[in-house]
C-alpha cells in the first residue's frame, strides 16, 4: 500500500484479503431454543468440528477452549452458571445441592449430592472435591488455568462424606465464578490415583452426562453417554440420560474445510468459521448460525514488554495508535463482530468504558511518539535508530482466527515506518515461542468467567510456566490483582479491577482488535443446544431431527 493510506483505499485492499457484510442478523441466540421431546434412549451422533487440537483432556491442568468444550461434557461442576436460564437466578445446583460462603469470602461449604457416581463407579464423596483441588495445585499437573484461578488456595477441609469446606489464605471473591468451570470440576479419585497428576489427561473420569471413549491428537475426541446419568442441572431440558449417544470433536485446523465439512454433512456442528461462509449459511436452508455471548479479553495481539524495541514504552503507544479497529473490523467481521478497545470484553465484570478512549487511531501521533524514541524515518520508508531498522517479529498462530488481522495490522504499520514479520506458527510451538520471548508480538484471546483472569495474563510469576506472553512484570500490579479478588463486596472490589485493568492499558501491551462472541454454524438437525457462560456448547439436551 502507498504511503497516503486512507480509510477507502485500506478497505479496499482489505477486500481482497477476505472481507464480508452479513445480510441479515445471525439467526439464533441462547434462549431462543424450541421445545424438544426427549428420546427413549440415546441415539444419533453429533460431530463437532472444531480447529484446535486439545493440549490435554484434564479440566484442571489444561486453559484451551478446545479442551473446554470436551470437558464441560463430561464432568459436571459443583454449581452451574447459567445466567438467562431463569428469570432472576444464576447460578443453580451442580454437583453440590447448596452452598455457603463465610462473609470474608475465604471458606465455601459445599454440601455434596448423595447419589452420584463418577464413570468408573466411584462415588462422588467430600474426598473427590479435595483430592481434585489438591491435584490441581500439584506442580507435576501443571495447571495453566485452574491453579492461577484459585488465587490464594490453602486446603480442602472434609468435614464429612458429603460436606466440603474449601479454605483460602486470603479472601477469594472469584472462586464463586470459578468453581462454575470444568477447569475445576471433581475428578474421580480412583482415576487420579491410578493415572498420575502428568497422565490422567489421556483418560480422563468424571461425572457427567458423556463418558470418555478415545483421544487420538491431531484428528478427535469422541465421548459417549452415561447410561447412568441422573442429575442435570435443574434448568435442563430433560434429566436422565442424553438423547444423542455419541459427541464426536473432529480437529480440522482449516475454517475453510471446517466450512466444507458442515455442508457435507460430515459435521453437524463447527466453529471459527468466515464471514462469508457464515453469510452463506444464513442465505442457505438447512442451516442455523448459534450465538452467545462470551466474557474476558477480546480478539487481541499482545506485545513482548521485554524484548527490545517493544521494551519501549513509546514505541508500544505507537504501535496501538497506528492501529485501526474500526477499518479492520469493517474489512473482515462487518455485522458479525464489533471493534474493541478495552482489554475487557464488555459483559466482564469491572469492564469500564472509559478506558476505550485511551488509545485510538491517530497515526500523526503515533509518528511523533517514534520520533520521540530515537527512531527516525529512513530509506524505504523504515524507521532505524543507530542505524538498524525497525523490524518486529509478529508470530502468528497459523489458523487461530488472527491471519488477516495481522497482515491488515502489518499494512498500517507501515505508514508510520515500522516493518513487521510475520511468522506463522502452528499450535503448541507458537505458544513455547511465546513462553521463551522470541517475539515481539503475539496473538491471543482469552475466554474467563471473572476477571481474575488477569493474574494468569499477567502477573509475574505467570511467565515462562502460564500465559503472561507479554512478559508484563510489575509487583504493583500483582498485589492489585490479589486486592481486587479480596472482597466480595463489588463496591470495593471493581474499583481495584478498573484501577488494574488500568495499569495493564497504561502499560500498552495489550491491542485490542474485536469484541467476539461464540460463533457456530450448525446443520438444523441440531436441536436445543446449549451455551455456558463463556460460549462453550452444552450437548446433554441435543437431539437430532430427522
Amino acid at each position: 500500500m502507498g504511503k497516503n493510506l486512507t480509510r477507502r483505499k485500506f478497505l479496499s485492499s482489505a477486500a481482497g484479503i477476505g472481507a464480508a457484510a452479513l445480510a441479515s442478523p445471525l439467526v439464533r441466540a441462547v434462549g431462543s431454543l424450541p421445545v424438544v421431546r426427549a428420546a427413549s434412549a440415546p441415539q444419533g451422533r453429533v460431530v463437532f468440528g472444531m480447529w484446535q487440537n486439545p493440549d490435554t483432556l484434564d479440566p484442571g491442568a489444561s486453559g484451551l477452549i478446545s479442551s473446554g468444550y470436551t470437558t464441560i461434557n463430561m464432568f459436571d461442576p459443583l454449581v452451574w452458571r447459567l445466567p438467562g436460564m431463569r428469570q432472576g437466578q444464576e447460578y443453580f445446583p451442580g454437583l453440590a445441592e447448596r452452598w455457603e460462603v463465610s462473609p470474608d469470602a475465604r471458606r465455601y461449604t459445599f454440601y455434596l449430592r448423595k447419589d452420584v457416581k463418577f464413570h468408573d463407579g466411584t462415588p462422588l464423596t467430600a474426598r473427590a472435591v479435595k483430592d481434585t483441588f489438591d491435584h490441581i495445585m500439584n506442580p507435576e499437573t501443571r495447571s495453566r488455568g485452574a491453579r492461577p484461578a484459585l488465587g490464594p488456595y490453602q486446603r480442602t477441609d472434609i468435614r464429612d462424606e458429603h460436606t466440603v469446606t474449601v479454605v483460602f489464605r486470603e479472601p477469594n471473591a472469584a472462586f464463586m465464578n470459578n468453581v462454575c468451570t470444568p477447569g475445576m470440576a471433581p475428578s474421580s479419585p480412583k482415576a487420579l490415583a491410578e493415572m498420575g497428576h502428568r497422565n490422567y489427561g489421556q483418560r480422563p473420569v468424571g461425572t457427567g452426562p458423556f463418558m470418555f471413549k478415545e483421544w487420538v491428537p491431531g484428528s478427535h475426541v469422541t465421548i459417549v453417554a452415561n447410561p447412568d446419568y441422573k442429575w442435570g442441572p435443574t434448568v435442563a431440558r430433560h434429566q436422565g440420560t442424553p438423547h444423542v449417544a455419541e459427541v464426536t470433536f473432529r480437529i480440522i485446523p482449516d475454517a475453510a474445510t471446517r466450512f466444507n465439512a458442515l455442508r457435507t454433512g460430515e459435521v453437524q456442528l463447527a466453529e471459527n468459521l468466515t464471514p462469508p461462509d457464515i453469510t452463506i449459511l444464513q442465505r442457505t436452508a438447512g442451516f442455523i448460525v448459534y450465538t452467545a455471548q462470551v466474557t474476558g479479553m477480546p480478539y487481541s495481539i499482545w506485545i513482548n514488554s521485554k524484548r527490545p524495541p517493544t521494551d519501549d514504552l513509546k514505541v508500544r503507544q505507537a504501535l496501538q495508535l497506528a492501529t485501526d479497529q474500526e477499518s479492520i473490523v469493517e474489512a473482515l467481521y462487518s455485522g458479525i463482530y464489533k471493534p474493541a478497545h478495552n482489554i475487557f470484553l464488555p459483559a466482564t465484570v469491572g469492564y469500564d468504558p472509559a478506558l476505550d478512549k485511551t488509545y485510538r487511531f491517530d497515526p500523526g501521533r503515533a509518528k511523533a511518539l517514534l520520533d520521540e524514541a530515537g527512531w527516525a524515518m529512513g530509506p524505504g520508508g523504515v524507521r532505524q535508530k543507530g542505524g538498524q531498522p525497525m523490524r518486529l517479529r509478529f508470530v502468528n498462530i497459523a489458523g487461530f482466527g488472527f491471519d488477516q488481522i495481522t497482515q491488515l495490522m502489518q499494512a498500517q504499520w507501515q505508514e508510520v515506518g515500522v516493518q513487521s514479520d510475520i511468522v506463522a506458527q502452528g499450535f503448541p510451538l507458537a505458544a513455547e515461542t511465546y513462553g521463551k520471548g522470541e517475539h515481539h508480538l503475539a496473538n491471543f484471546f482469552f475466554y474467563a468467567v471473572d476477571p481474575f483472569f488477569m493474574r494468569s495474563l499477567y502477573t509475574c510469576d505467570q511467565i515462562g510456566q502460564g500465559f503472561n506472553y507479554t512478559h508484563f512484570c510489575n509487583p504493583q500490579f500483582d498485589e492489585l490483582v490479589a486486592r481486587s479478588n479480596a472482597s466480595a463486596d463489588p463496591a470495593k472490589r471493581i474499583p481495584l479491577i478498573r484501577q488494574a485493568a488500568k495499569t495493564i492499558t497504561d502499560a500498552a501491551i495489550v491491542i485490542p482488535i474485536y469484541q467476539q462472541r461464540a460463533v457456530f454454524g450448525s446443520s438444523n438437525r441440531v436441536q436445543a443446544l446449549r451455551f455456558t457462560v463463556n460460549g462453550f456448547p452444552i450437548f446433554y439436551d441435543v437431539t437430532l431431527r430427522a
